[in-house]
Order: structure tokens, then sequence, then C-alpha cells
């Protein structure tokens, strides 16, 4: 298949047309589609009818084969893909049916597929009455027109079905995964969540730290299931780190709305480590999405180490990182040890190990603690239990008379 990719640089545009034109040809990339050709106007503002003028839907008209499709950069309203597609007579297709359609070859999990299902019809479900018009002029009369609108009817619930399913049956692994968050509190264990614009380097730093490898690609969006993994930093710091699905600008809102539970887990993180390309000449944008997006989620206040990953490719000279940073590459494994104590140092600042020795009839005080925490060493002598954990130092005197005495 080939594409045209079709935008409109108007007047108080809110992105960089050039980035987001490039953004939409590596869309295009992942979704297996080449770009035959690319066409911008300059307009004062959007053409309700046709999005761009009419004169150059005919231009457009001009290039065309057969077989190819139109890819319009920014979301078209029901009209316009129809007025588009009477005049081209070929597929009429926009940013956000793009995205979707990458997002559902990729989606692997169940949650994942239940998510972009969701997304999927609320795309389609405004646009039913802009694809049921031409059925009602073909039909002509009163009489026809009436089963017309009971079609149109008919469908929308059937799409509201369709979404109440996919919406109780999402509740249910959300439920799932509230379960699993409120254990790894109780248990005060740490969540690291790994956020950044599609194609940072996400999926490879986590696996990086991790032999249970996750599905990495250099393209758009080339994971969207957030993996969680038990990760050993420095051989004694357990942590729990999450990959979460990449940013872009422009991204559909019904996407993140529909993708809302899995960046749950960024909310309830200890800490975002921020990946950034920094071989990218739109970092500093890809960033501000970023921070955006997060924005729009809730997150603020947890504690973010700027990563900038990719330094191998020996353009990030221009980069002015943000505080905390570091300059890091996953490819060559450079400064992945220095990235390491940044987060210990970061996660673990108020933490110390602490050694407690619990003599066999207050087995009650080592459940709690079993509970309570990671053990780091657990080791039964002959007169009790000698163990090691990380504890918040205000919460040390709690096991004041159990502290294990080493004796030299």
């Amino acid at each position: 298949m080939k594409a045209i990719l079709v935008g409109v640089e108007y007047d108080h545009m809110n992105y960089d047309l050039n980035i987001s034109m490039n953004e939409l040809k590596d869309l295009s990339f992942a979704c297996h589609i080449e770009v035959k050709d690319i066409v911008i106007q300059k307009l004062t503002k959007i053409s309700p009818q046709y999005y761009i003028g009419k004169g150059k839907v005919f231009e457009i008209k001009a290039m065309l084969d057969n077989h190819d499709v139109i890819i319009f950069n920014e979301e078209l309203s029901p009209l316009q893909v129809r007025n588009l597609t009477d005049i081209l007579d070929v597929e009429v297709s926009d940013r956000s049916d793009l995205i979707l359609r990458i997002f559902e070859s990729r989606a692997q999990t169940k949650e994942a597929k239940l998510q972009v299902q969701i997304a999927r019809l609320q795309y389609l479900l405004p646009r039913l009455a802009g694809m049921k018009e031409e059925l009602y002029s073909q039909q002509g009369g009163s009489g026809f027109r009436g089963s017309g609108e009971k079609q149109i009817e008919l469908d929308r619930r059937i799409i509201h079905r369709q979404l109440l399913s996919a919406r109780r049956e999402l509740e249910i692994i959300v439920k799932q995964r509230e379960t699993q968050r409120r254990l790894r509190k109780r248990n005060q264990e740490k969540v690291v969540c790994l956020v950044g614009y599609t194609n940072s380097g996400k999926s490879s730093l986590l696996n990086y730290f991790t032999d249970k490898k996750v599905f990495q690609e250099d393209m758009l969006f080339a994971s969207l299931q957030t993996a969680s993994r038990q990760v050993m930093l420095k051989g004694k710091y357990s942590i729990v780190m999450s990959d979460t699905v990449g940013f872009i600008n422009q991204l559909p809102h019904h996407l993140i709305q529909a993708f809302r539970s899995t960046l749950a887990e960024v909310k309830e993180a200890d800490l975002l480590i921020h990946v950034i390309d920094s071989s990218s000449y739109y970092a500093d944008q890809q960033i501000e999405t970023t921070l955006n997006v997060l924005e729009s989620l809730g997150v603020k206040d947890t504690p973010m180490i700027y990563v900038y990953n990719k330094i191998d490719k020996n353009q990030y000279s221009l980069v002015q990182p943000q505080e905390p940073y570091i300059y890091i590459s996953v490819k060559e494994k450079i400064n992945l040890n220095e990235l390491e104590d940044l987060i210990v140092q970061t996660l673990f600042k108020d933490y110390e190990l602490i050694e407690l020795f619990i003599p066999y009839h207050q087995g009650t005080i080592f459940q709690e603690i079993q509970q309570k925490y990671e053990l780091i060493k657990e080791e039964y002598l002959d007169e009790g239990i000698y163990i090691s954990f990380f504890i918040d130092k205000r919460d040390k005197h709690l096991y004041e008379n159990y502290i294990y005495q080493r004796i030299n």
C-alpha cells in the first residue's frame, strides 16, 4: 500500500508542522505503508468541508493510483471524510486512524486488546451518521429515510453494547492491577516507571535490568503492554520496574482515555525514569509532550530522573539537560552503572539496611516483617532467625530490641 500524506499550515497552530509530518511518515512506516508523496498547503484556517482547499483536493486526485490511500495529519470529521472520499474515490484516513491501526496490530495482551477496542469504538461512534448519509440519498423518499435512521440507531446500540462489554472486561483486569499495587505498597516495594516519547529506548533499558526480556524494536509504538519486572539494583536493592506505552504529539484523546488503566501504574510510582532520545532534533518538544501527557493523567510531585539515551550517536552536544539528569547509551552500555547508582540514591536516601535477630519464640514479629518488607537475607540459626532488609529510618525504632550485634 502507498500513501500520500497531507498536512496544512494554518494560523494559530499549536504544534510544529515539520515535526508532525515527519512523525506521520514514521507512523506510516510502522503501519507498513510506503509514503508516495507529501502535500502541504498553507491556509488561514482549516476547511470544514475538505480540511484542505477544494482545488488542492483535485490536485491530489491527479496524483492518485487506484490502490493509494490518503492520510491526513489531523483527525478528520465525518463530513470531511465523506466529501473527500466522494471526490478522490480512494481510502481516506487520518492520524488518529493510523495510530489506532498500529495499536491494533501490536496489542498482544488481553488488556491491551480491550483498550484498543474501546478506543476504536469511541473513534467510530461519532462517524456513524456520516457513514449512513450516503445510504439516505440512495434510498430517497421519507419512508426509506426512516429505516435508514433506524439502522443508525441499531449500529449505535451495537457499538454501545460492545463498549460496555469491553469496559466491563477491562474493569476486571484493572481491579487485579489495583490489588497487585496494594500488595506492593503493603510490602513497601519501590516502583519505578519508565516513561517517555515512543521509540526513546524504554524497553531496551528495562531489558538491560532484567533477564526476562520484553519486545523491543526501532520503530514507533513497538510495545504497548505495560511490562513489570522484579529488578535487583546493586545486588541488594529490590524494586519493581515497569515499562509503559510511549507517548507522541497529538496522541488521540480517546487513546489516552482507553489506556488510563495501564498508565495508572505511573501515578503510583515512587520514581519516574524519563527516557529521552538525545539524538533527536526534537528532543525538547518530545520532553514537553511527555510532561503534558503526565500532567493530563494527574501525575505530579513524583520524583523524576531525566535519562538522555542514545549518546552513542554523538548528536547530544546541543541538548540542554533538565535536572536531575544523566547521559547514557543502552546500546553501548555507557553510564548504566552510574544510572543504577542514581536510582538507588533517589529511592533509598531515607532507607538503611537493618540486621535483626528474632528469637524463635517471637515468631509473630518475624511474620510481621515478612509481610511488610522485602528480605535481603534470611538465615535460620540455633536460637533464632537472622534477617536483613531495608527500612525507612523513621521506622527503625520499631525493631530496636532486635538489632543484630556483630562480634568483631
